[in-house]
């Protein structure tokens, strides 16, 4: 079983692509955590002020490291002292593997 974890942020007009910045340096975080299949950060197609940040993880123990790092800490506390923001909103999914 997977579980997706996915951010909704959207930017404060004109700071879309500085928050996309922000949030790509996420990356480096879920790259560094045992467990994270996969991480993306992009924006909306039909919303440019709205990105999605979406990790795969292998267990709740892999995502949960996750959302308490220090990284993720200081990417949001970066994208909340620069003003990127409006509204962050999180969701979780179980996704079953197919054999």
């Amino acid at each position: 079983m997977s579980i997706i974890h996915r951010m909704t942020v959207c930017a404060r007009p004109g700071r879309s692509i500085r928050l996309g910045q922000c949030l790509a340096r996420l990356h480096e975080v879920g790259r560094d955590i045992l467990g994270c299949e996969r991480l993306r950060v992009f924006p909306l197609r039909n919303d440019p002020l709205t990105w999605q940040v979406e990790g795969h993880w292998y267990s709740a123990a892999a995502r949960d490291t996750f959302l308490g790092s220090e990284g993720l800490r200081r990417v949001v506390a970066q994208a909340i002292d620069e003003g990127l923001f409006t509204h962050l909103e999180c969701g979780m999914e179980l996704q079953q593997q197919v054999a």
